[in-house]
């Protein structure tokens, strides 16, 4: 809260500086004087506001509430009026009778005078004519996060963000859908005025003060060529303080957490999976029927199956010389009613802890105010041996020069280290630990690893699972490093001179300094313990290691001039600015092989003996760029706001450098219109937005234009080998931006006394001239180039709702709902408005779709239903085998395709558009309670519409695999088919017909039509695409403010205590990992969580 006040009391605090130079004041002092008045000032909670001004009516003077929200006036005469005001509260006029006051301050919900930062200035929000959305840190501090990203998630609308699960993974924003084909979609960042190109990695949540993302065009104009996909604003907590010395505060925030597994996709049991097994090796009997061409199936469509002696043995693994299925370790275990089967998935994953600490100070003097602050960040993913670190400093100050000159800096500094074990899914220990069945045992009856728990020698078998390496042995062993560190710089440092009264002059250097080093090592793994080595060493003889190191420097130099002033009912402001931005990146990469020992890991390469590799890169780039906004007001009734922004890029060629980004916006306060006041008694404030701009993308290569030498490439010419040099491609100098050009209209209301708060905004943007690549002439020597080609248009409407419903002392209640719908459509492409179908790229269709066949249900004794074109058809079994069973081996328990044309064959016309991996609609809900230092606070998050290609799907669903791991499988089981009665451990047949969901896997055409193979016609369809809609409870946090009374004995000026629970519930009809990130792959993603945060909010 204090943090939260310090911004806010920037504007009291230098009213009242002014206050303090005329001579008729009535400055408080330290000591009360006869007539004094005293008091404190709080807000609904209790909190102390500091900075809140009082004011004697009538008089000039006043003063302003110190750190403990305390005051005092002297020279003040009882039954004076007084008037305290505080930024983002409602002002209060009170009597004083003499005695001692005690005043709460209540929030104004309406908020009009909010400060908003847009970019190169702030604005209020009442003036505010673009879509611009705000995040304080009073919306998320209550409910810690561990990244800025999760601040962001669902609590505004239009802005969507995509994680991995993984402790410092990778995190995608997207705000207002997908603009560009080929080219980066990701927004512009910004902190503390310094453009960042690498997201928000780094910065820790706890030194957030706001965030505001800029959403439309007039908004984001200002950023010129970088600002097509939005722009985020971050303001980090300054050094600002009031204009008189104030004692240093310590602010101490921290939590300690676990995270568990949760909602653990269902795999099958031991009985289940060797039924799937046995299944898998039944075949149909060979015996031909009258009608049908077909071996094994009648004229009718049912198959007969069988299980010859030879693969009953194999299913169970017997042991050598054994002549019966039931001389076998599967068999054994299958009928032991104690058998539940071996968990490996438990083996490789953890109770995981994390811990979050931030300290901060800050104070000030009469000239200089400063901020420095400190922070840790320790998380542990559930897999074992996946963590990740992160330190923070913070350090901040502004002095006053002289009454002309300011000047301050502040930096930010971070190092973090990401640990893991091995992303490559070949070695990776927790692939292959979900990968073994349940029959597999981890150890041997001594409780020693197995190094091949899979193969002949764990069965006693001629035959086996698979030949995989323990996956333990090698987690155990750390064979495997894969470790990132990232070291990152921020600083920003300005000179402010005010020339005259409005006309301010201010210069800002910002530099931003990254390194990022990765080290992979894979382990020989040899030891006394081990003399086979690691699994990579079994497959390649040899160690690896390889380190890559990336250094980004990059620096802008900001000159900009602002002119704000108010004459009468007129307020006008400007601003000019000349940019400079320069950013260089160097990438250096080495591998090798044979590496001396394994104890010094990627640290030695230079002792590899066998194969080594060494590249290196550089690119720099330059941007220029000048800007000019005006911005005009009459009455706060009627607002303008134009833009115009042009910047030159070193990126493009010589008379296409330069591009012109103009913006135009609007706003009419309607509510203030005389005609209107008829309804001031339930109608606060109705305001009209409306704007259009232009924005660019210059994401493309530092070099994409300019013509050079690549290679070498090595030919013999009359026996000698020869290297030779080509050029880099056909390189068009006319390429130029990415354009995107978008209106929006915009609604804001307030009713009831601000009790309801609605902000909806419709837009259209169309992002014109596409960076692709097209097809050239083949007599230009190459294949293609890059052009300014196709287009892809947004549309879309976003809904927020505020409603405070209670706002009293000791209780308060609030909720806030968002909703945002996108509609995506390619409009053109490199050939104009033709389909690439390669790409699954369509005119009229959402850039991200899923293509392929689609699947029937499963053919059962009843028939089965096509769904066409021309409407769904039903056959009967006998129609369907009849039409489609010779040809494409469909009989009853296979699956067939949709053929979609209903031209009797399947080829790729029949393929089918499932749907987009981009949600179709995203919404939140969330409700916060405050009663007597008690506060409750839950969030929901539903993203719907979306589809996914599901990695869990297509990794545990495999019908050509009979002995790894599978999911659930409700499979179809034809009458008659061979299965085993688990009661007696006897072979019998299927006396009826089980109609399950999926395909019946037998040996015979196993891939059931081409079920995740490549194999037969229907090369695509399955169940690897899914529907993966989720609705979330994101976190529930319950908290208690302790007592000023209690605490302050104890020198503390406030403490909260809190329990927060991170994704406790995911409703959802996905059966796979966690749908949020479904198409990540185990490694990357991985099963869902539950977290228990219990922390505390210190300050002294």
């Amino acid at each position: 809260m204090y943090f939260a006040a310090l911004l806010g009391a920037m504007s009291p605090l230098c009213t009242v500086s002014a206050l303090a130079a005329q001579s008729n004041s009535t400055i408080a002092t330290a000591t009360q004087q006869q007539n004094s008045c005293t008091g404190t000032v709080k807000d609904a909670t209790g909190e102390p506001i500091i900075g809140a001004t009082i004011r004697i009516e009538g008089k000039t003077g006043g003063t302003v509430t110190d750190l403990d929200g305390n005051f005092t006036l002297s020279n003040i005469e009882k039954g004076a009026k007084l008037t305290i005001t505080y930024v983002g509260y409602k002002s209060q006029t009170l009597t004083w009778s003499g005695s001692p006051l005690n005043i709460t301050l209540q929030d104004d919900a309406n908020m009009l005078e909010e400060t908003v930062v847009i970019g190169y200035g702030t604005v209020k929000k009442a003036d505010l004519a673009g879509s611009v959305a705000v995040l304080d840190s009073k919306n998320f501090k209550d409910q810690p996060v561990a990244r800025v990203e999760d601040a962001l998630n669902g609590r505004m609308s239009g802005v969507q963000v995509m994680s991995s699960g993984v402790p410092g993974g990778a995190m995608k924003i997207r705000v207002r859908g997908t603009s560009s084909v080929n080219k980066s979609n990701d927004p512009l960042y910004v902190v503390d005025g310094i453009v960042r190109e690498t997201g928000l990695e780094g910065i820790s949540p706890e030194d957030i003060q706001s965030i505001q993302v800029l959403k439309d065009a007039s908004s984001t104009a200002i950023y010129g060529s970088r600002a097509s996909a939005g722009v985020i604003m971050i303001t980090t907590k300054g050094s600002k303080g009031a204009d008189k010395a104030q004692k240093a505060t310590i602010s101490y925030d921290g939590y300690y957490g676990i995270k568990k597994l949760a909602r653990m996709p269902e795999f099958m049991d031991a009985n289940e999976f060797m039924d799937y097994r046995f299944a898998r090796y039944t075949t149909l009997d060979g015996n031909s029927y009258d009608g049908s061409s077909r071996k094994g199936v009648d004229a009718e469509g049912h198959p007969h199956y069988r299980i010859k002696d030879t693969d009953l043995n194999s299913a169970f693994l017997t042991r050598k010389g054994a002549t019966s299925y039931k001389d076998s370790k599967l068999y054994d275990l299958m009928m032991d009613p104690s058998f539940d089967g071996y968990d490996w998935k438990k083996l490789v994953t953890r109770t995981a802890a994390q811990q979050n600490h931030f300290i901060s100070a800050a104070g000030a003097t009469d000239k200089i105010n400063y901020r420095v602050g400190m922070g840790y960040q320790g998380e542990e993913n559930v897999f074992k041996g996946n963590d990740y670190e992160r330190f923070n400093f913070k350090g901040a100050m502004d002095a006053k020069l002289s009454k002309i000159f300011e000047a301050g800096f502040s930096t930010n500094m971070s190092m973090s280290r990401t640990q893991d074990v091995c992303t490559d899914g070949t070695y990776s220990p927790y692939v292959n630990a979900f990968y073994f069945n349940p029959f597999v045992s981890p150890t041997d009856t001594d409780g020693n690893l197995i190094p091949n728990p899979g193969a002949k020698a764990a069965f006693g078998s001629s035959a086996q699972f698979t030949s995989t390496y323990n996956p333990l042995i090698d987690l155990n062993d750390g064979n495997y490093t894969n470790e990132t560190k990232m070291y990152r710089l921020m600083g920003n440092f300005y000179l402010r001179a005010n020339i005259i009264k409005g006309l301010k002059f201010t210069t800002t250097f910002s530099p931003n300094y990254s390194h990022k080093r990765q080290g992979i090592f894979y382990a020989t793994g040899l030891n006394e313990g081990n003399d086979v080595g690691s699994t990579y060493y079994q497959k390649n003889k040899t160690n690896f290691g390889s380190v890559a190191n990336t250094t980004r420097v990059d620096w802008t130099w900001d000159n900009q001039f602002d002119y704000n002033r108010t004459f009468g009912d007129h307020t006008v402001g400007a601003m000019a600015l000349f940019s400079l931005y320069k950013s260089n990146t160097e990438y250096q990469y080495e591998e090798g092989k044979g590496i001396a020992s394994d104890l010094t890991t990627f640290h030695n390469l230079g002792t590899a003996s066998g194969d080594k590799t060494l590249s290196s890169s550089y690119t720099e780039s330059s941007l220029e760029s000048f800007a000019f906004r005006a911005n005009y007001s009459y009455k706060g009734r009627y607002m303008a706001t134009a833009t115009l922004r042009t910047d030159g890029s070193s990126r493009f060629a010589d008379g296409n450098r330069w591009g012109w980004f103009p913006s135009v916006a609007a706003a009419w306060r309607i509510s203030d219109e005389a005609w209107m006041k008829q309804f001031n008694n339930w109608l606060d404030n109705a305001k009209l937005r409306l704007s259009y701009g232009v924005t660019g993308n210059n994401n493309v290569g530092d070099y994409v234009t300019i013509a050079s030498a690549t290679g070498p490439s090595y030919v013999t010419i009359d026996g000698k080998e020869v290297q030779g040099y080509y050029p880099n491609g056909l390189i068009n100098t006319e390429l130029i931006w990415e354009k995107v050009k978008e209106f929006d209209l915009g609604l804001d209301l307030s009713f009831l006394k601000n009790r309801i708060n609605v902000t909806a905004d419709f837009y259209n943007r169309l992002s014109d001239g596409q960076i692709m690549s097209r097809s050239v002439p083949i007599e230009t020597g190459e294949k293609t180039s890059t052009f300014n080609v196709g287009s892809v248009q947004n549309r879309g409407i976003e809904l927020g709702l505020n409603f405070n419903i209670i706002n009293k002392k000791d209780f308060s209640w609030s909720a806030n709902v968002n909703f945002a719908r996108n509609w995506n459509k390619i409009k053109e492409l490199s050939n104009g408005k033709v389909d690439e179908v390669a790409n699954n790229w369509f005119i009229g269709e959402p850039l991200n779709v899923l293509r392929d066949y689609t699947h029937t249900d499963v053919i059962t004794d009843k028939g089965v239903t096509m769904h066409t074109m021309n409407g769904d058809k039903h056959y009967t079994l006998k129609e369907f085998y009849e039409k489609y069973g010779t040809k494409y081996k469909w009989y009853e328990g296979q699956m067939a395709v949709n053929d979609w044309n209903d031209d009797g064959k399947i080829d790729d016309n029949d393929k089918q558009i499932y749907g987009c991996t981009d949600p179709r609609w995203t919404g939140s809900f969330t409700t916060n309670v405050y009663f007597k230092g008690f506060d409750f606070s839950i969030m929901f998050y539903t993203k719907s519409g979306f589809w996914s290609r599901s990695y869990f799907h297509e990794k545990y669903m495999k019908y050509s695999d009979r002995g790894n791991a599978h999911m659930q499988l409700d499979y179809y089981i034809p009458k008659g088919a061979p299965i085993i009665d688990h009661a007696t451990g006897e072979i019998t047949t299927a006396t009826e017909t089980h109609y399950g969901k999926y395909p019946y896997p037998t040996d015979s055409d196993k891939t059931a039509g081409g079920y995740f193979s490549d194999k037969g016609s229907a090369k695509g369809e399955g169940f690897q695409y899914q529907k993966t809609s989720f609705t979330k409870v994101k976190n529930i946090t319950l908290g208690y403010t302790l007592p000023k009374s209690v605490v302050n004995k104890a020198g503390i000026r406030n403490l909260r205590v809190y329990v927060n629970v991170l994704n406790p519930f995911c409703f959802t009809n996905y059966k796979g990992f966690d749908p949020e990130w479904a198409s990540q792959n185990l490694q990357n993603g991985g099963p869902s969580s539950v977290t228990y945060q219990f922390g505390v909010n210190l300050k002294f």
